[in-house]
């Protein structure tokens, strides 16, 4: 019987004739492709080779579905994807609040503080895989910059990326006002982006971190349909020390149905609202690890270097999490690993009313 590899179909949005291509460990990337390349001249467009790292071991292609049928027939192949299109979402609201919550036990009333360590997440960098910052906004007081783009430069078009890393390390909105922020931009001018871009920017993040070495965050609010092979770099990831924060979803439905959330690796993070309860529109289920402020959130804004904006989303419990997230490991030293820092968090965590797991951030006493 001949070989077929498995091919994963998505259920959302694609990038049409886009395929991620998935070699087995044994298979010589370089020559693989360079072989496919010869045989389908002007048949075969190779888009992305992730040669930054070893985190993904294999290719994107644009090929006829003629094409994609011989790549499926080759032994080196281990299993080909569509290439799922992510988005993130955000919604304006007018109100503030969150601080309080993660530094405080029980439901966040007035009048508000925000308790936390003086370290505040000194010595972290963030990566923010979004729509890209606005790194001269003044919440970020220089500690904001351009990493890498996948797309025609950098500016934060969708209004989306700033207003997260703000949430991150702005010196009066984030939780980490010490913490450096990274600009990947992964999602375009209308806050999407594909399955390959994103391991494409992931690809980045791990040469970076291997090259500066400083302790890192990788911050992941966005979600889509599930995907073999994001699923399969944010596991690598993982597994090289670096801890991946990712949105448990808009849809009101459980998390173990989309991706990257649904991956082994993903530090899975829920909705809450400023009445101490999930938030209407918040993925749930058993992968989601802790709960933060997600509605209502003020920030860094889009119209000026001084402005600010207010949204709520899963992102923005993301972004929360990231923040505390840099603020352990900045307390904690280049040493620990991401499963003593989630051990950390969750033993300081307190349970809300409907039985949730709320994060906080360290005692300051």
């Amino acid at each position: 019987m001949s070989y077929k590899a498995p091919f994963h179909t998505c259920d959302g949005p694609k990038e049409e004739g886009s395929y991620i291509v998935k070699l087995k460990s044994h298979s010589v990337k370089s020559n693989f492709m360079a072989k496919c390349s010869a045989e389908h001249t002007d048949q075969l467009d190779i888009t992305h080779s992730f040669e930054e790292s070893d985190l993904f071991h294999g290719f994107v292609v644009r090929c006829s579905g003629e094409v994609l049928d011989v790549l499926r027939d080759r032994e080196d192949v281990e299993y080909i994807c569509e290439d799922a299109i992510m988005k993130g979402t955000r919604v304006q609201e007018d109100a503030t609040w969150n601080l309080h919550r993660i530094s405080h036990e029980g439901q966040a009333n007035p009048p508000f503080e925000y308790a936390y360590p003086d370290s505040g997440g000194e010595g972290v960098n963030v990566y923010v895989l979004d729509t890209g910052i606005f790194i001269g906004h003044s919440e970020f007081e220089g500690r904001a910059r351009n990493g890498r783009t996948f797309f025609p430069g950098f500016n934060d078009v969708y209004q989306h990326g700033t207003h997260i890393a703000g949430a991150i390390i702005g010196k009066t909105y984030g939780v980490a006002k010490k913490a450096e922020a990274i600009s990947v931009r992964v999602l375009g001018d209308n806050g999407n982006g594909s399955i390959s871009n994103i391991i494409g920017g992931l690809d980045w993040v791990v040469s970076q971190h291997r090259s500066i070495g400083k302790p890192s965050v990788i911050n992941l609010g966005l979600n889509g349909s599930p995907s073999v092979a994001l699923d399969h770099a944010v596991n690598n990831i993982d597994k090289m020390g670096m801890p991946v924060i990712v949105g448990a979803g808009n849809e009101g439905v459980d998390a173990i149905n989309t991706s990257p959330a649904r991956a082994a690796g993903a530090y899975v993070v829920g909705v809450l609202n400023q009445r101490d309860t999930r938030a209407d529109f918040s993925n749930f289920g058993e992968i989601v690890k802790i709960w933060v402020p997600g509605v209502d959130i003020t920030s860094a804004g889009f119209s000026g270097p001084d402005s600010t904006y207010t949204m709520s989303g899963s992102s923005l419990a993301t972004a929360h999490a990231s923040g505390i997230f840099a603020l352990y490991m900045s307390q904690s030293g280049p040493g620990a690993t991401p499963a003593q820092i989630q051990e950390l968090i969750r033993h300081n965590a307190v349970t809300n009313g409907e039985g949730l797991l709320v994060a906080q951030v360290p005692k300051t006493n």
